[in-house]
């Protein structure tokens, strides 16, 4: 029976759940919680890192926020009546503290991976090194481990994705553990693709 290449409704519709979630936070998250996350962010990653990683993180990000803030500045130029313009200033403020926020953890995770970029060309060089060896001990490849590592991969990503976007202050160890289950992941999935491809 032929396969038929076709998307899977379940992603499809964990994409539109997490897109209206997404819009609904937005909507309705107070500026309180994004001022808070975004000290507890600083501060974690000052704790765990250095005051030097913290600064050269927030330096990143705060030039990309610039760019960003002059691109929204023109959003609040528009002549709208003094109750929605109050509220269309809110949701401005909102959008640039969650931007801010998320531009500070894409360098965090920057930083993070340079620190472990060693560590991921060992695993996949290892994982290929191991995949050579079984084929040549004519070992057979175990397609359940292949399919665990190729979803693991995926969900550590999505995980990835899912922790740079949420707006509630996390536990700064949570990108350096993603990046260790990618690193896994990776190695079990290279380890054990099938020999013919």
């Amino acid at each position: 029976m032929a396969r038929t290449n076709r998307t899977n409704p379940w992603w499809t519709f964990i994409a539109f759940i997490l897109l209206a979630g997404l819009i609904a936070t937005w909507f309705l998250i107070p500026r309180q919680v994004l001022e808070q996350t975004r000290i507890v962010d600083r501060q974690q990653m000052a704790s765990l890192a250095g005051d030097n990683a913290n600064h050269w993180v927030n330096s990143k990000a705060s030039e990309s926020m610039l760019e960003f803030s002059g691109e929204l500045a023109k959003a609040a130029s528009f002549e709208i009546t003094d109750e929605l313009k109050g509220w269309v200033l809110d949701r401005i403020y909102i959008t640039l503290l969650w931007s801010d926020i998320v531009f500070y953890r894409v360098y965090s995770f920057a930083l993070w991976i340079l620190i472990a970029f060693p560590i991921l060309l060992a695993a996949s060089s290892d994982g290929v090194l191991v995949r050579e060896i079984r084929k040549n001990m004519f070992i057979s490849q175990s397609p359940l481990r292949l399919s665990i590592g190729a979803n693991l991969f995926v969900f550590s990503f999505a995980l990835l994705l899912l922790w740079l976007f949420m707006p509630f202050p996390l536990p700064a160890i949570l990108a350096p553990c993603l990046i260790l289950l990618v690193v896994f992941s990776l190695w079990m999935w290279m380890s054990n693709i099938q020999k013919r491809i």
